[in-house]
């Protein structure tokens, strides 16, 4: 007797089939980071890619649904493909870097042009996998026609359900296990297992069923009558996917300003949204079954006063993460603190928001074309996620803010779920009452925004959430920019002292941080023997670009990944050095500082990084071997490299690892300590300074600045490369690990998944390691880092 697979079945398959898909957005992602950049710019054109192939899949594969005759056969082989082009995008990536290269150079230097061949770099890699992706759900939805009428709605919301379960999944997953255990490489090919037993389970459990032509399918159902006019569904779907990214980019924007920046909290963040989805995913069968069509216009309705209604939540977070301050001392606790924070603010407006596609797909489950359809608003739903993303992050954000931001898009749902109401739903009495309801969710959401008030920006901007302690206390806010570049960026004022803030992360002031600041370009200057090209990356405050423009550089090239940082440093901090932004040898780059490295053509007599703490999602791959190689190959020979390292906040294992992996790379370190900061300074000359030069210098510069007093600054040299050395040895044996082991590459991701857990530590931890560091103190072998 034939057999056909329950649809319990085939919904635990999809489970798996979004975790792998997920995972495999998390990985091209990463790989396309190296090779493009991390900019907004180059994350938009990658993002683009992807999106791009699931809607040509969806299309293309709801356009062939009707002749397929086994569609979990067709499933099954969709996965084997993915999970094939997934094996081997490793070693695609390994060869993409050069031709991306090549063709920024062979073509007309531009930011349109640029973002045109990151978008065509990515879509090469990954439009088979997206493509076979998309086509899986039109597909599945086929197996809906062989269910009872009143059934086909719940088993199409069952297998869409979960899919976006599987994605959750996915994504705390990459962040919290298979990442950290596998590395990037391994995870993208373990994911490319899974897809492909995924395929050989579908082909096995379709086995011996039944091949039914759409033709026969069609004799059992009848067209529906709420389906409507097909381009009404489009505007929907449309509406739909751009208003839940766009609602996406601002939770985001607004997570990573309130709960962390860290890759595992960027897990959490997408984790809980795509579980708060799958809630609205899961009940949209229920909902229509009770209300009909009308419960789409409701929903939308809804889901707009809801987001009005939520605004306080975010404005509380803060004292959120006051209240549980140091009582919470584990990792563990602290990662489950920013859960709770973000399902908090997430829960109600997104499970409401999760109601709307699958609610339309109910629309369509009863029409004879249900896999055409399925596919086609699908593709037509994606499309709008891309563009409202991108409208939302390059358009409205910047312009608007988050909080007038998600007020503008409230009114949208609710503008959107009154336009549904009076377009469909039938003439019953019921159906009208529920529109009536829809117009009454959608008049409160306009009345609610009105009377909204406006956040505050000081207590948002606190940073209580990055080391759980009290934050910097009332400050006020002298400027503040949000856009999708680098976040929120404010300038506060306390006590005559303005700070520069990214996310309400501390990254610079014009007080005591300048000393600190300045003694970022001092320290490595003291060994350049030519000065003919300098490469920063990272402004900040603009306070080490001034001093080192005080040097006799040529060209000095600067790499700032947000505008925003740009303008605070011009107007704020223009005196203490930013108004060296304005030195005709000064030529400053909107991108970030590895893509700048990976283009230019230049050879460095210094290039020095003064980047946000190492933890920070996406940092880790500036403490890379392969970017350490990559900057050597930019240095010319006797050349310098200087990095900022915190002491602070940061196991001995890890400072040990950021070491060892820079000595890999070059044959000479020195780190220095002064104004709290660890400063590493490489070379693969010795690092020896003329002590005749280094006297001239020092007059010089207090001459020209005599409010920035110098001193030898070889005295704050604290290890030297032999010390540093014995310091690896040393943490390497109590850490059962060879000094071999403690290497941070892009593959193993070491630093980007250890380095959060250092949050933990007390403020003091930065002077244990340092005494622990002086033990490795040699005194002559920095006496004869200066000769005469």
């Amino acid at each position: 007797m034939a057999r056909r697979a329950p649809i319990g079945a085939v919904a635990i398959l999809f489970v798996v089939s979004g975790v792998a898909g997920l995972v495999d957005q998390v990985c091209f992602s990463k790989y396309l980071s190296y090779v493009v950049g991390s900019t907004a710019h180059a994350v938009s054109a990658v993002l683009a890619a992807f999106m791009a192939g699931l809607a040509l899949g969806a299309r293309l594969g709801g356009e062939r649904a009707a002749k397929v005759a086994r569609p979990l056969l067709a499933y099954g082989v969709l996965e084997i493909a993915v999970g094939a082009a997934v094996l081997i995008t490793p070693f695609a990536f390994s060869a993409l870097g050069a031709i991306y290269v090549a063709l920024v150079h062979a073509l007309p230097s531009s930011l349109a042009v640029l973002t045109i061949i990151r978008w065509l770099t990515a879509f090469i890699v990954v439009i088979v996998p997206t493509t076979a992706m998309g086509a899986t759900l039109p597909l599945l939805s086929r197996l809906t026609e062989r269910e009872p009428p009143q059934l086909r709605g719940r088993a199409l919301g069952t297998l869409y359900a979960a899919n976006t379960l599987g994605g959750a999944v996915g994504a705390i997953g990459s962040a919290y296990w298979f990442l950290p255990a596998l590395g990037l490489r391994m995870t993208t090919i373990a994911s490319g297992l899974a897809s492909i037993g995924v395929g050989a389970l579908a082909i096995f459990l379709d086995r011996g069923a039944p091949a039914r032509t759409h033709s026969e399918t069609s004799r059992d159902v009848t067209p529906h009558e709420e389906v409507g006019p097909v381009w009404t569904l489009d505007v929907v779907a449309f509406a739909s996917g751009a208003l839940v990214f766009a609602c996406e980019v601002i939770f985001v924007h607004l997570l990573v300003l309130l709960v962390g920046t860290s890759a595992y909290a960027f897990g959490v963040i997408l984790s809980i949204f795509l579980v708060c989805l799958f809630l609205g995913a899961a009940v949209a069968p229920y909902a229509h079954k009770a209300l009909g069509s009308s419960a789409l216009s409701l929903g939308l309705a809804m889901a707009g006063l809801s987001l009005v209604v939520s605004l306080p939540i975010w404005e509380y977070l803060p004292e959120y993460f006051k209240g549980v301050g140091g009582r919470v001392i584990t990792f563990e606790g602290r990662e489950l603190v920013r859960g709770v924070a973000a399902f908090a603010a997430l829960f109600v407006p997104t499970a409401l928001m999760g109601l709307s596609f699958p609610l339309l797909l109910q629309n369509v489950t009863r029409s004879k074309d249900v896999g055409r359809l399925v596919g086609r608003l699908t593709a037509v739903n994606t499309v709008g996620a891309v563009l409202g993303s991108l409208f939302t992050g390059y358009l409205v954000l910047p312009s608007l803010g988050s909080q007038r931001s998600l007020i503008v898009v409230a009114l949208t749902f609710a503008a959107v779920g009154l336009a549904t109401a009076t377009t469909s739903g039938g003439r019953s009495v019921g159906a009208l009452v529920v529109r009536t309801i829809a117009g009454s969710f959608a008049v409160l959401a306009l009345f609610a925004a009105s009377s909204a008030k406006p956040w505050d920006l000081a207590s948002m901007t606190g940073g209580y959430h990055v080391y759980f302690d009290w934050g910097r206390g009332p400050e006020t806010i002298l400027f503040a920019a949000e856009d999708a570049h680098g976040g929120v960026t404010t300038v506060t004022e306390k006590d005559g002292t303005k700070t520069l803030l990214t996310n309400g992360k501390f990254q610079g002031n014009d007080g005591r941080e300048m000393h600190a600041q300045r003694f970022f370009a001092h320290y490595p200057a003291i060994f350049v023997d030519q000065f003919d090209r300098a490469l920063i990356v990272g402004l900040g405050t603009g306070t080490t670009l001034g001093t080192l423009a005080d040097y006799p550089f040529k060209n000095i090239e600067v790499a700032e990944i947000s505008p925003t940082i740009v303008e605070a440093a011009r107007t704020y901090f223009g005196p203490g050095g930013a108004n060296a932004l304005d030195d005709p040898r000064v030529h400053l780059a909107l991108e970030d500082g590895r893509n700048h490295l990976l283009l230019s053509r230049e050879k460095y007599d210094l290039i020095g990084l003064e980047l946000t703490s190492v933890w920070f999602a996406g940092a880790g791959s500036l403490y890379s071997r392969e970017f350490y190689a990559l900057a050597n190959q930019h240095l010319r020979e006797g050349g310098i490299f200087q990095q900022w390292i915190q002491l602070h906040h940061i196991t001995a294992l890890d400072l040990a690892v950021v070491i060892h992996t820079l000595r890999l790379e070059f044959s000479h370190i020195a780190l220095f300590y002064g104004g709290g900061q660890g400063i590493l300074v490489a070379s693969n000359a010795p690092l020896v300074a003329s002590r005749a030069r280094l006297e001239a210098l020092q007059s010089e510069l207090e001459r020209s600045h005599p409010d920035r007093p110098l001193k030898n600054l070889v005295d704050d040299v604290l290890v030297t490369t032999e010390g540093l050395d014995a310091f690896i040895e040393e943490v390497a044996k109590e850490n059962g690990k060879r000094p071999s082991d403690l290497v941070s590459t892009d593959d193993n991701l070491y630093l980007e998944y250890a380095t959060p857990r250092g949050n933990v530590l007390p403020w003091s931890s930065r002077e244990d390691l340092v005494a622990r560091l002086r033990q490795h103190r040699d005194v002559h072998a920095i006496e004869a880092m200066l000769t005469d």
